[in-house]
């Protein structure tokens, strides 16, 4: 799998950036991205783009910025799509249609004021359930009740994302600190989850350029190898769940986007430097946490509390605060943060000699839950 590579890296600032679009957001992720990698824009002739929430993008930012591309893909799987991309822009360059393919997410939600999952087309709105935020409070209730544990366990599964944003500039909540007792009164939004449980709604836009090993030899930036992935969804994983999926299971089933991308890898979790979860909400994070194997099922929050997690723990997690408290681009803000630590760009928390990481994403979509996992690495 380490024939493919992340060769350029796109980040445009994040938070309430009125007077734009998605799509110039987008066309300022490809021009960041090029820059990076040092590419001629001639030389991209691959462009996939997940939709954003706000205005959307239709892919026109690929026409702006004079890309060569032979092929503009949309790509959607909600939260998951960011390493679907990834596998899709492999796909797309095994196959002889292109030779650098770069993949982009743009949102401008937060100017626009918009509530994200407020669509009553939801399939799930029958049952009440009109956000994915609504489903999560579900799984929160179910996680609650099957392990005898309170919100005061998401509470610190916040307090630690927040701890690592704040002293990173590049964050919506740089220098805003939280504590467990403010999370406890923050107000409910769905119980059991309170305000500070949710992620952030940010304009902003990630662009990533996937290439071959070969291809980037003669790059100006630090290769990011992508080692293993893998992905599964509810479709394949059982209808035999019936009402309970749509209810609230209390755990995670995380097969087969674990087992292929550390198969896939020829590692193990032991060998993975840092980790960037999902993070849409802290009970999103509490499961990946266990169904990845960090912790046992139950035990995210004591975990946490017991120094595991921050940036400079043992174990490092969410190293800029991701979507809780960085900015919210999806699964691409997961994938760019795991690829700013193996090139340490990482400022302020740079896990010190990150070689490994860990990328996950997860998305709630019309065919149910989908899950995919990528671990990238870099040779020193």
């Amino acid at each position: 799998m380490s024939k493919y590579l992340i060769a350029g890296l796109g980040v445009t600032p994040q938070g309430v950036l009125p007077n734009t679009s998605a799509e110039k957001l987008a066309w300022d992720a490809v021009e960041l991205a090029l820059a990076d990698s040092g590419l001629a824009r001639s030389q991209i002739n691959g462009y996939l783009f997940q939709p954003g929430f706000g205005e959307g993008t239709s892919g026109m930012a690929a026409s702006r910025a004079s890309l060569g591309a032979n092929v503009t893909l949309q790509i959607n799987s909600s939260g998951a799509s960011g390493i679907l991309s990834v596998a899709t822009a492999i796909g797309l360059i095994e196959a002889g249609t292109a030779e650098y393919v770069v993949c982009v997410h743009a949102t401008n939600a937060r100017s626009q004021a918009l509530t994200i999952g407020a669509d009553e087309e939801n399939e799930h709105a029958i049952f009440g359930l009109f956000s994915p935020s609504a489903q999560s409070a579900l799984i929160a209730q179910s996680y609650f009740h099957k392990y005898g544990t309170t919100s005061s366990e998401l509470a610190e599964i916040a307090v630690a994302l927040r701890s690592n944003a704040v002293p990173r500039r590049d964050a919506r909540m740089f220098a805003r600190p939280i504590t467990v007792e403010a999370h406890q009164e923050s107000r409910f939004i769905v119980r059991p989850l309170r305000l500070l449980d949710y992620c952030l709604v940010t304009d902003g836009a990630i662009a990533f350029i996937i290439t071959t090993t070969e291809r980037a030899r003669d790059l100006k930036t630090t290769p990011v190898e992508v080692l293993g992935m893998g992905a599964c969804h509810d479709v394949g994983q059982g209808y035999a769940r019936g009402a309970n999926a749509v209810l609230g299971l209390p755990d995670f089933n995380v097969e087969p986007a674990r087992s292929r991308a550390f198969a896939a890898a020829g590692l193990d979790l032991a060998d993975i430097d840092v980790f960037q979860f999902y993070d849409a909400f802290t009970i999103i994070a509490a499961l990946q946490l266990e169904a990845y194997g960090l912790c046992g099922p139950g035990e995210a929050g004591e975990w946490v509390r017991a120094g595991n997690f921050r940036w400079d723990s043992k174990r490092p997690c969410n190293t800029s605060g991701t979507l809780h408290s960085w900015g919210y681009v999806q699964g691409f803000t997961h994938i760019a943060e795991g690829v700013r630590q193996l090139r340490g760009e990482g400022g302020p928390t740079q896990v010190p000699g990150a070689r490994t990481a860990l990328v996950t994403n997860v998305g709630i979509t019309g065919a149910g839950q989908a899950q995919s996992a990528v671990i990238f690495g870099v040779t020193r």
